[in-house]
């Protein structure tokens, strides 16, 4: 147990019984009235993010997350298949807890899965990653950067990208937000 004051990014902490990640935290208040801790939390299980205050001096339940390296094997239902690369053992991860990220798992790839008292949590999906353009419309003419049109990359994923953008170029896509983020260099041979 810690307490709320100890609370930081990233963390996960144990709220009603479920294990939830740490988003953002604010401390507000002073000495006199009391401090209080505003912490932004998702729920590993369910995805859903909610807001929740605790007092400086309330203690909370910090969950020590272990990262495991896997290969995603198939999808079945409404489960993403995981194997552990050293045991062979095999685990599902319910789509819900994967999200809109799935589009980012290929077959046989390997991720980290987040771990949490022998139990799979979560997948660390890296904060970016560099894709494909396979269609993109041309530019508008006389149209500025700051303009954005319609591209589809290589996971078959559409994102706004700035009028240069052309088929074959490779992108920068931030996860979490599955935005454009910057037109990555093509090495020449």
């Amino acid at each position: 147990m810690i307490s709320a004051s100890e609370i930081r990014l990233g963390n996960a902490i144990r709220i009603d019984g479920q294990v939830s990640k740490v988003l953002a935290w604010e401390i507000k208040g002073t000495g006199k009235f009391g401090k209080t801790i505003h912490a932004k939390l998702r729920n590993f299980e369910t995805g859903h993010i909610a807001e929740k205050s605790f007092r400086a001096e309330d203690k909370v339940e910090e969950v020590s997350l272990e990262h495991v390296k896997m290969q995603y094997l198939y999808k079945e239902d409404d489960q993403f298949i995981f194997m552990n690369m050293s045991d062979y053992e095999q685990f599902p991860i319910a789509a819900q807890t994967v999200g809109k990220q799935e589009v980012f798992l290929k077959e046989n790839s390997e991720i980290d899965v987040l771990f949490a008292e022998g139990k799979p949590l979560s997948i660390a999906f890296p904060q970016a990653v560099p894709l494909k353009v396979t269609s993109a419309p041309p530019g508008t003419k006389g149209g500025s950067d700051s303009t954005y049109k319609e591209v589809e990359l290589e996971n078959g994923l559409t994102i706004l990208a700035p009028q240069f953008i052309k088929e074959g170029d490779v992108v920068k896509v931030n996860v979490d937000e599955l935005s454009y983020m910057e037109r990555l260099p093509t090495k020449s041979l």
